[in-house]
């Protein structure tokens, strides 16, 4: 007699299949059958009812193709619940309509197709399909009852891994840091938390210096999974599992996140090429907003409503067109010059010695740490030969070079993480220009160049219409730029000599410094007792002319050559 094995499957349990058809080719050898393996028809559960397409397949067969079909159980066959008996009864009765006996291995039943269902073999199938729920119901209770006792006793339990951990069943403790995955982890929280990065800007940046691609989904997933602060949840289950990163620096992480939100880009029809750069004169970010009247203009995050902040900042606006041309233009020029790679050089050289000095301090950590292990392994030694009286003595002692040990190498990775930091900040001094930097270049590139080359740009209105625009590189320099927008569009690039005193909103030319370091310290520190925005301006013993207001360096005539050419 020949035979055709139907199997029912799992996409997550394909091995279940294989199980199936060994059962019945076991059956068909001990009743002598030719089983017809090559017209093995399986079927994969695809989550919906009516698609059968396996069980489509089985009903178009008949007496030609073979002479009986064979299943594991009669769950295997059902459409719908595998206590709907009914289900059950018509699905029989179609395969008998193909002129094909059907013989169910669970029951050790055999439904010949010539034969009319009795009520008896009606009472079967119900009790078949009763039994087939009964079980699969037991089997699904027994399978989470054993994966809760196992993650009770923090047992693994087979499922993904999140990256930055591994499995380590060695121990009760499966979740183990993978200290590799784990550094990358810390990086990407710094990066997006403390370094002010976009989930799309860190993972270009993680592209940039590792190597490997990191699409945006999975870093913001990444971002957002509680288990890097300790908290892993499973089968609605929450337990806790070493923390990679702090619960402080967790929640700043989706503080930011959830703030840049509400300035991303949404497509290219305002891509704003100074994103992530471009700050309000009171510290906040800048957002491309849209009037029928004033077209596209650069205005302070405070006047979004969606960022829902009371205060509104009194900073004017600035076309977004004539403020990207005169940073671009200033840029495009200024990166080129011999001071800027002079200075990059310089700052180079400082991070440079700061890198031999965080090294320095690692080495010197591990010395004691190799001299704490000595001391460790002595002491254990000597616990295990002293005499009863004097070990809790030396077991205290014990403990406390133990924890001493352990604030060594919680110290050790504080200090490899600065080195990274650091030494990314090394890359991206890099004073080697895109090839593509030309005129003709679109604004996602002048982006890519300005998250480069530039720490901040920021923008402080005199009128409605004319303001200062300051520009800081990361190597230090900074660069003024006086725009007017009426009545018609002019911008002076002002020397490096040029100060602005944000406060007063003054310019002022420093024509001689007491030394270099004096010039190096003349810049805009935060003001550590006001919690506000306000900034103060640290002045260094210096000859300079007397502040000018923008009117003022207007009316003068040398002004007029520093008129750009936009």
């Amino acid at each position: 007699m020949r035979a055709i094995a139907f199997t029912r499957v799992s996409t997550v349990k394909q091995d279940e299949g294989v199980r199936q058809v060994q059962q019945i080719k076991k059956y068909c050898v001990g009743m002598g059958y030719e089983l017809l393996e090559n017209k093995t028809i399986s079927e994969i559960i695809s989550g919906k009812a009516d698609d059968r397409a396996g069980l489509n397949e089985l009903t178009q067969l008949s007496r030609a193709d073979a002479d009986i079909i064979i299943v594991s159980e009669a769950s295997r066959i059902t459409r719908k619940n595998e206590d709907d008996f009914l289900d059950l009864l018509n699905i029989v009765k179609t395969i008998q309509k193909t002129g094909l006996d059907l013989h169910i291995l669970g029951s050790s039943k055999t439904y010949k197709a010539d034969v009319k269902l009795t009520l008896i073999d009606v009472i079967t199938l119900v009790i078949e399909a009763d039994r087939n729920s009964r079980e699969r119901e037991t089997i699904l209770i027994r399978t989470k009852t054993g994966k809760e006792k196992k993650l009770a006793n923090n047992g693994y339990i087979g499922h993904i891994m999140p990256f930055g951990y591994r499995v380590n069943e060695s121990n009760d403790c499966y979740f183990e840091i993978n200290e590799e995955e784990a550094t990358t982890v810390k990086l990407m929280f710094d990066l997006v938390g403390n370094q002010g990065y976009s989930v799309n800007q860190t993972g270009k940046y993680l592209m940039r210096t590792q190597g490997c691609k990191w699409h945006t989904t999975s870093v913001s997933r990444m971002l957002k999974n509680r288990a890097y602060m300790g908290e892993f949840t499973i089968m609605d289950k929450l337990i806790n599992v070493p923390a990679i990163v702090t619960a402080e620096l967790f929640e700043q992480v989706q503080a930011k996140v959830k703030e840049n939100h509400l300035y991303i880009n949404k497509g290219n029809k305002n891509f704003s090429p100074l994103k992530g750069v471009l700050r309000c004169a009171c510290g906040r970010k800048m957002f491309t907003y849209t009037s029928a009247k004033n077209g596209t203009s650069y205005k302070c995050s405070s006047k979004n409503t969606a960022a829902l902040i009371v205060n509104s900042c009194g900073n004017g606006g600035i076309q977004t067109k004539t403020l990207n041309e005169i940073v671009w233009n200033v840029t495009k020029k200024f990166i080129n010059v011999d001071d800027f790679k002079a200075k990059t050089e310089e700052q180079k050289q400082i991070i440079h010695n700061e890198i031999k000095a965080i090294e320095n301090n690692i080495s010197i950590l591990k010395t004691d740490k190799a001299e704490l292990t000595i001391k460790i392994d002595s002491l254990i030694d000597n616990i295990i030969d002293a005499d009863k009286s004097i070990q809790p003595v030396l077991n205290k002692r014990l403990s406390s070079l133990v924890a001493d040990a352990s604030v060594i190498d919680k110290e050790i990775e504080k200090l490899n993480i600065e080195v990274s930091k650091v030494k990314n900040k090394l890359k991206d001094l890099s004073v080697n220009l895109l090839p593509s930097l030309v005129n003709e270049i679109s604004d996602e590139e002048k982006h890519e160049i300005f998250t480069k080359y530039i720490q901040e740009v920021s923008y402080h209105n005199v009128t409605k219409f004319k303001g200062f625009i300051v520009i800081m590189f990361n190597n230090g320099l900074e660069t003024i730029i006086m725009s007017s927008t009426r009545p018609v569009i002019k911008a002076y690039a002002l020397p490096l000599t040029y100060y602005f005193n944000p406060i007063n909103r003054t310019v002022s030319n420093i024509t001689k410094f007491e030394s270099k370091e004096s010039k190096m310290l003349y810049k805009i520190f935060e003001n550590e007792n006001d919690k506000g925005n306000n900034r103060v301006l640290r002045f260094i013993s210096s000859t300079s002319t007397p502040e000018l207001t923008f009117k003022e360096m207007e009316q003068n005539k040398d002004t007029q050559q520093y008129l750009m050419n936009l």
